[in-house]
């Protein structure tokens, strides 16, 4: 009770999820979850991300978005965790191989999505539709969907990925960030003309 309501002073005072720099400090110390400024919604749930995973800026995560890093092995006798999991007391050590995820920046993941063990890298950009189950990696800009996801389309043309991943807007703070909107929205604009 105490611990939740020092969460919700500190992110009251530090305007919310999307921006509190403490959150995050706690979630990289204690839970070893990267995420990124401005990365706000599912990416908070502990029950459904697990340590290792990386966030990075201006992510929009939807509820009920599952990250898996592991499997049960299946050459032992049996796929029950009291074999390979410390935590039911018996195994010395955790006998499964756990994979990190890295999430680029400005990605969105719709509701109920899953993103399976083999799956490392999903690219700056990148949108994974709702309900979607991911087996592979997504490359930026990749616009993915269904069970598996496959590609359905790309967000924009090379040419303008490109330039959006050399202007690297997401390194910008909030306030840096609306103030040069225009700029971006016109630079992104005029590679089509």
């Amino acid at each position: 009770m105490i611990r939740k309501l020092c969460c919700h002073i500190v992110l009251w005072l530090e305007e919310g999820w999307c921006w509190s720099k403490s959150i995050r400090e706690i979630y990289r110390k204690y839970h070893n979850i990267s995420i990124g400024y401005g990365t706000y919604g599912g990416a908070f749930d502990l029950r459904k991300i697990p340590s290792g995973t990386v966030f990075g800026r201006y992510c929009s995560i939807a509820a009920d978005v599952w990250v898996f890093n592991g499997n049960h092995p299946k050459e032992y006798f049996s796929l029950h965790p009291l074999f390979y999991n410390p935590a039911l007391g018996h195994a010395k050590r955790d006998m499964i191989t756990r994979n990190m995820l890295y999430i680029g920046n400005d990605v969105w993941i719709g509701a109920n999505a899953i993103i399976l063990p083999g799956v490392t890298k999903i690219g700056d950009g990148a949108i994974i539709g709702a309900g979607s189950v991911v087996t592979k990696n997504i490359a930026p800009y990749q616009i993915v969907a269904g069970n598996p996801a496959k590609v359905i389309n790309m967000r924009f043309k090379e040419e303008q990925q490109n330039r959006l991943i050399k202007l690297q807007w997401w390194d910008l703070e909030k306030d840096s960030l609306t103030l040069q909107q225009e700029f971006l929205e016109k630079n992104l604009i005029n590679i089509n003309e």
